[in-house]
């Protein structure tokens, strides 16, 4: 393993658990606006709330496996 994919690893790991907290404190902030209203909008508001990570997570793991010439 090259040592810039060492880093890149580091860097991930310590940036992965502040921003984790961020998302999880954003997202029970506009819960506090949107839970409650009516089932369809707190359905629409979970299903958001829990795949929205998915893009930003699918970025630094291609990011992790890109390969150095």
């Amino acid at each position: 393993m090259s040592d810039m994919k060492r880093w890149r690893h580091l860097i991930v790991a310590i940036g992965l658990v502040p921003s984790i907290s961020v998302y999880v404190m954003a997202c029970l902030y506009i819960s506090g606006f949107v839970v409650g209203l009516h089932w369809a909008s707190d359905l629409a508001f979970f299903i958001c709330a829990g795949l929205v990570w998915l893009y930003p997570a699918a970025l630094v793991v291609r990011w992790l496996a890109v390969t150095e010439s």
